[in-house]
C-alpha cells in the first residue's frame, strides 16, 4: 500500500536541500540529550503535550551542513533529581553510566542500558547481523506486552506522553518499548484512503493530529511512531524512499533524475542496532476502494535483504547515504530495486524465492520456463498460479502448466495463446486448519510471439507430481523423478515405484477435463505399478492416481502427458475388477485390449506366482507347473457378450473377476 506522499510534516524533523521538494528526516540524538542540567533546563521552554523546542545536531564532519531540527513531539527535556530524572510525560527515567551495567527505578520506571544506546541516533547505520528469527525466536515473547496493548483505555490516548506512559508499563527494554509503540499504532491508526484517492481532503500528518483523529498516510503513521518511540527513549528514525505498494507501476527503466518518494517508514536502534518497521503496511492495505485491516507484525523488523524488495530509502537525493540506510552489506541499486521481483509475505515466510527469473518483467517468444526454490527446510506442498490478461478480467488456465523437480524447485510453464501483456501470480499453500494461499510474488509477461500449432495444457493450475505426502501413500521416491510424459505413437508407460505392494485408482482426462474411459491399465509387483495410458487424439493430458488412505482413495500423483502423434485407432484396456489382480500380481501380457474377436479362438497369455486355478467364461484351467506363466485358449461366444477371466489361489472354490472383456465382429 503506497503513500500518495512521503513528504514529512512539521512534526517530523528536517532538513531542506536547495531544492526545496527534497526532504530528509535528521533527528540526531546524542548523550547531551538525555542528561540535563540546570543550565539546559533554565534554557528549556515550557511543553505542552510533549512537544519541544528545536535543537541543533551537530554538524556532520564532510558536508559541513548546519541543520535545524523541528523536534515537535518527539523530545523531552529531562531535569535530574537525586540521582534520578523525570520527563514530561511524568516517567522516571533511570540514566546509567557508560558501562554496560543498567540501573532499574521504580514498578513504571524505563530501563535505558547505557547512555550510548540511549544516543542511537548518534549510531552510524550498518548492515545488521541478527537475523529477526533469533532476535523473536519465541513467538510468545511478546505476549504479555501485546495483551497489555490491546486493553489500552481511551483516557489515556489523549496525548502522546499519557499514551507513552500507559504503553510501555510493562516493557523494560527499548525493544520491548519499541514493540508496544508498533502494537498500539498497527492496531489503531486506519489508512486514509479518502485522502490518497483524493476523494477528499487529506488528514494531517502531524503526529498530534493522527493520534486524534486515528487515521493518516503512511508519513503520519512514521511520524507518530517516531514521537512516541521518542518519548520513550528509544532512537528512531522517519525514512523517505519509494515502496512498491498501491501505486507502484513495474517499468523495465527508471529515470533517477525524475523519481519522486511516494513512502515513508522508520527505523528503530534495538538489539545493539538499527532495525527496519513499516507500520503502515502492518496496519492494513488498500484496494482502491476501502482499507481493510492486517494489524500483523510482518514488517516488524523484517531482515534488510527481504526488505529491500519492497522498500528503497531515497532522500535528499543523496544516493549514497540513503543506501546505508537498506542496512546491507551490499546496497541493491535503484535500477535493480525497480527491475526485481516484489517478494510477498508468503515468499519470505516459507523460503522461497525466484530461481531463474529475478526481474518482475519477462519478454518472452513461445514459451518460458520459471522457476522457484525454496531454501528452508521442508518440500513445497503445493502451490496455485493465476495467468491473466493484462486487466486482470479474463483468465487463461490452460496457457499454464505447473511441475515439480525435485525436492525444492518448482517449474511453471507459461504458453500465451496470442501476443500481448499479461498477469503471473504465483501462491503457496499453508498448512493449518485454514486453507490459505499467501501469495509469493507476480510477474507481468510480455509476449511478442506464440508457438506455432499451439496446443492448450489441461486445465489444472496446481502442481503437477507427488503430493508431499507420497511416502505415507506408499509411493518411493522415484515417482518424483519426472511429471511430465510425452508419447508420439498414442501409447505411454509409466512405472510407480512402490514400499508395498499395492493398487492405485486413475483417472485420465483431456485439455476439457473430459474422462477417458478404459485408457489406463495398472499390474503391480511387490514394489513397482507399472502404468500403460492410451491417449485417442493428439493434445495434452491429465493422469490423476488415486491411493488408498484411511478406508478413502486422495490424489497422490498427478502427471501431464503429451500426445504428439497417434498410431492406428484407440483402443480402451479390459476392464479391471477390484484388487484381485494385485493381489495375486498377475501382469496380463495379451489380449490387452476390451473388445476382442467373437465366435472366435483367443489367446490369453499372463503370469502370476500366486494364481492356482482360472476360469475364462465357463472354462475352468489349473496350473499343472511350477511355472508362473499362463497360456489358454478359449472359445468366445457371439458378438455383445461380456466375457470374463476369473482367478483365485486355490485349485477350487470361489474365484473372484480379474479382467472384463466385450466381444465384437471385426475387431482389428
Amino acid at each position: 500500500m503506497g503513500c500518495g506522499s512521503s513528504t514529512p510534516t512539521s512534526a517530523t524533523p528536517k532538513t531542506k536541500s536547495s531544492n526545496q521538494n527534497d526532504v530528509i528526516v535528521t533527528s540526531d540524538v546524542t548523550e547531551q540529550d538525555f542528561v540535563s542540567s540546570t543550565t539546559k533546563s533554565k534554557k528549556a521552554s515550557s511543553q505542552t503535550n510533549g512537544t519541544a523546542q528545536p535543537i541543533k545536531p551537530k554538524s556532520n564532519g564532510s558536508t559541513q551542513h548546519q541543520v535545524q531540527q523541528q523536534n515537535t513531539t518527539t523530545q523531552h527535556q529531562v531535569q535530574q533529581q537525586n540521582g534520578s530524572a523525570k520527563s514530561s510525560s511524568g516517567v522516571n527515567v533511570v540514566l546509567s553510566a557508560k558501562s554496560s551495567s543498567s540501573s532499574r527505578s521504580r514498578k513504571d520506571d524505563i530501563i535505558v542500558e547505557n547512555v550510548e544506546e540511549i544516543a542511537g541516533d548518534n549510531v552510524k547505520p550498518k548492515p545488521s547481523r541478527k537475523k529477526k528469527a533469533q532476535i523473536m525466536s519465541n513467538p510468545d515473547m511478546f505476549k504479555n506486552i501485546d495483551s497489555h496493548v490491546a486493553r489500552t483505555p481511551a483516557s489515556v490516548c489523549s496525548s502522546i506522553p499519557t499514551l507513552t506512559e500507559y504503553l510501555i508499563k510493562p516493557a523494560r527494554t527499548p525493544l520491548e518499548r519499541a514493540r508496544a509503540i508498533y502494537k498500539w499504532v498497527t492496531t489503531n491508526i486506519a489508512y486514509d484512503v479518502d485522502g490518497y484517492m483524493g476523494r477528499s481532503e487529506k488528514k494531517s500528518c502531524d503526529s498530534g493530529n493522527v493520534l486524534q483523529s486515528r487515521t493518516s498516510v503512511c508519513s503520519g503513521y512514521s511520524n507518530l511512531f517516531e514521537s512516541l518511540c521518542r518519548c520513550a527513549h528509544v532512537p528512531v528514525k522517519v525514512i523517505n524512499g519509494y515502496a512498491k505498494g498501491f501505486s507502484h507501476k513495474n517499468k523495465d527503466e527508471i529515470d533517477l533524475s525524475t523519481l519522486q518518494t511516494n513512502h515513508a517508514w522508520n527505523a528503530i536502534f534495538v538489539e545493539g542496532e538499527w532495525r527496519l518497521v513499516d507500520c503502515t503496511w502492518d496496519a492494513g492495505y488498500i484496494d482502491g476502494k476501502s482499507f481493510h485491516w492486517r494489524k500483523k507484525d510482518y514488517y516488524f523488523l523484517m531482515d534488510p535483504e527481504y526488505f529491500i524488495s519492497t522498500h528503497l530509502p531515497y532522500m535528499n537525493n543523496d544516493l549514497t547515504t540513503s543506501e546505508t540506510w537498506q542496512l546491507l552489506d551490499k546496497p541493491v541499486d535503484p535500477k535493480t530495486y525497480f527491475k526485481s521481483v516484489k517478494l510477498e509475505e508468503g515468499s519470505v515466510h516459507f523460503g522461497v524465492f525466484p530461481r531463474s527469473h529475478k526481474d518482475t518483467i519477462i519478454h518472452m517468444k513461445g514459451e518460458v520456463c520459471i522457476e522457484i526454490q525454496k531454501f528452508t527446510s521442508g518440500e513445497i506442498e503445493d502451490t496455485l498460479l493465476t495467468f491473466k490478461n493484462e486487466e486482470g478480467t479474463k483468465e487463461y488456465k490452460d496457457c499454464v502448466a505447473t511441475e515439480r523437480s525435485g525436492n525444492d524447485i518448482i517449474k511453471f510453464h507459461v504458453r500465451p495463446h496470442k501476443p500481448g501483456n499479461y498477469k503471473l501470480n504465483l501462491f503457496i499453500y499453508a498448512t493449518g486448519e485454514k486453507k490459505e494461499w499467501p501469495q509469493l510474488f507476480n510477474y507481468e509477461i510480455k509476449c511478442d510471439k506464440v508457438m506455432d500449432n499451439l496446443v492448450p495444457f489441461p486445465d489444472y493450475r496446481q502442481i503437477y507430481g507427488p503430493k508431499p505426502e507420497y511416502k505415507e501413500l506408499g509411493f518411493g521416491e522415484g515417482v518424483k523423478d519426472q511429471s511430465f510424459y510425452t508419447t508420439n505413437s498414442g501409447e505411454v508407460e509409466i512405472v510407480l515405484p512402490t514400499l508395498r505392494q499395492m493398487s492405485v485408482l486413475c483417472t485420465l482426462e483431456d485439455a476439457n477435463s473430459n474422462k477417458i474411459q478404459n485408457a489406463v491399465f495398472q499390474q503391480s509387483t511387490e514394489n513397482s505399478i507399472f502404468l500403460s495410458a492410451r491417449l485417442p487424439q493428439k493434445g495434452y493430458y491429465k493422469l490423476i492416481i488415486f491411493a488408498e488412505k484411511e478406508n478413502k482413495h486422495v490424489v497422490g500423483i498427478t502427471y501431464m502427458i503429451h500426445c504428439s502423434n497417434v498410431v492406428g485407432k484407440f483402443m480402451a484396456f479390459p476392464v479391471q475388477y477390484g484388487g484381485k489382480a494385485t493381489e495375486y500380481r498377475v501382469i496380463l501380457h495379451e489380449p490387452k485390449v476390451k473388445e476382442i474377436p467373437a465366435n472366435s479362438t483367443v489367446v490369453f497369455r499372463f503370469s502370476s506366482p500366486v494364481l492356482k486355478s482360472v476360469q475364462a467364461g465357463s472354462k475352468v484351467f489349473k496350473k499343472t507347473n511350477n511355472k508362473d506363466d499362463w497360456e489358454i485358449s478359449v472359445d468366445t461366444p457371439e458378438a455383445g457378450s461380456q466375457f470374463n477371466l476369473f482367478g483365485s489361489d486355490e485349485e477350487s472354490g470361489t474365484r473372484s473377476g480379474l479382467f472384463g472383456y466385450i466381444t465384437k465382429y471385426n475387431v482389428i
